[in-house]
């Protein structure tokens, strides 16, 4: 779209909406929903009675020029709201938007300094407006082409502007669903509850929060940072009962994780099917690049019940140091001196690695729960024998598909003599091609797309 925005004069109380779909990137950083995302919620939108309009593959000048005419169409608003899907990313602490002529892949901190839009400049230009609320919500950070690393999404901004709240898809540093369907996960469950007429704004995204989690199995937790007073009813604008400092502060609201949020068994599995070999190689590179600043990152995260952050850190505790000896030049000749392998953070600590995973296998993690189980069988200091327990946690995990929980099923069964070679044969027959996927996978180097 190439035309500038106009806005409708909007009836009282004064709500409006620009609703921004980003989808035509270059090559391999399209995007699949934004676009239907933001259909959504238009028509969601104009059901609360707000004045809204939709633009689309927006470039960075576009994209500038609608937000500063949005300001303006928000002048004295009661509600003003901005919702946002494509791709985000945070460089140097602070959190861009990306319009369709960025590349991400070849994006530096100067580019965006320069031509970014960030979201404090995005709360700069609607503080213009003197709008009694502004609601920014980001469906962003669905970028496949760094994931894994740590650092990779938003970051976990200071509190916005007295009357501002900014409601992320996702926590700081993890990934976003684009959804399977027409949809992300994020942009269905916050449609589905805006349009509840019993919820305020604040128990809308409590309960936006709590279906998004229950959907991906407690992979993805949209976050929350508010800078609001009193919480607002979205469809008649009125000012409702103060926020406590937890309602405006905690990044899980109302969120009750565990087996009260286990999603339904089909359409949970669904989303393994879809995602658990992305969120497996997530984790595997994540803790290959585990270094100080990451370390940070995903304890505080892990803080919060993260589950990716939870399994990367018992991954990083359960990978031991390895010496090897390598051969170089010094100023005596060859020299042959013994060299450590490992992350070179922290040190090898199977017992905390068990701590940190089976807080993630309590949330029904399937990797988690079998990487927790590799060390109940593998038993090393600090961590006692459990078959049982390892074959309780693989059992499920395995359930999901996963193929290395089947492989280390199968090896445990073999270990205490549950199969007769001819039970063993069948089971290598039933599980060959689980075998050979899986085998086919880590036998390549693996690296962020």
């Amino acid at each position: 779209m190439s035309t500038s925005l106009t806005f409708a004069n909007a009836p009282a109380p004064k709500k409006v909406a620009l609703v921004i779909g980003n989808a035509a990137y270059a090559s391999n950083e399209k995007l699949k929903n934004p676009v239907s995302d933001a259909t959504l919620t238009v028509n969601s939108l104009k059901q609360l009675g707000f004045a809204t309009t939709l633009a689309t593959d927006r470039t960075a000048a576009q994209l500038k020029s609608d937000l500063q005419t949005f300001s303006l169409a928000a002048k004295d608003a009661d509600i003003a709201l901005l919702f946002y899907a494509g791709h985000g990313i945070a460089v140097d602490n602070i959190n861009y938007l990306i319009p369709i002529d960025q590349r991400l892949s070849t994006l530096k901190s100067l580019d965006l300094k320069r031509d970014g839009v960030s979201l404090r400049w995005i709360e700069s230009v609607l503080a213009q407006s003197n709008a009694q609320v502004s609601v920014l919500v980001i469906d962003a950070c669905r970028n496949p082409l760094m994931r894994g690393a740590p650092t990779q999404g938003m970051v976990d901004p200071a509190t916005p502007p007295h009357g501002t709240l900014i409601f992320y898809s996702t926590a700081p540093g993890t990934q976003a669903g684009d959804g399977s369907g027409k949809n992300s996960e994020f942009s269905l469950a916050f449609n589905r509850n805006i349009l509840k007429q019993d919820l305020s704004l604040m128990q809308a995204i409590m309960a936006t929060q709590a279906d998004v989690s229950k959907a991906t199995g407690d992979t993805q937790i949209p976050w929350v940072s508010s800078g609001l007073v009193n919480d607002v009813q979205l469809s008649t604008a009125k000012p409702l009962a103060k926020l406590s400092k937890t309602d405006k502060n905690t990044p899980l609201v109302g969120v009750q994780r565990g087996t009260e949020t286990k999603s339904e068994p089909a359409a949970l599995q669904k989303y393994w099917d879809e995602n658990l070999a992305r969120l497996d190689e997530s984790i595997q590179y994540s803790a290959m690049n585990f270094d100080v600043n990451s370390k940070v990152i995903l304890e505080k995260r892990a803080k919060t019940g993260d589950v990716l952050a939870l399994t990367t850190l018992g991954l990083v505790y359960a990978t031991p140091e390895q010496v090897s000896v390598r051969t170089m030049h010094t100023g005596y000749g060859l020299e042959s001196k013994p060299v450590k392998s490992g992350n070179g953070v922290v040190p090898y600590n199977p017992a905390l690695a068990v701590k940190y995973l089976s807080q993630a296998a309590a949330k029904h993690f399937p990797v988690a729960q079998t990487l927790l189980a590799e060390l109940l069988i593998e038993a090393p200091k600090g961590v006692p024998r459990d078959y049982q327990r390892a074959e309780s946690l693989l059992k499920e995990a395995a359930s999901t598909g996963y193929g290395r929980a089947r492989l280390d099923l199968l090896d445990l069964n073999v270990r205490r003599g549950n199969y007769s070679p001819e039970e063993l044969a069948k089971e290598l027959r039933n599980n060959s091609s689980t075998i050979k996927n899986y085998m086919d996978r880590w036998s390549k180097p693996q690296s962020p797309k």
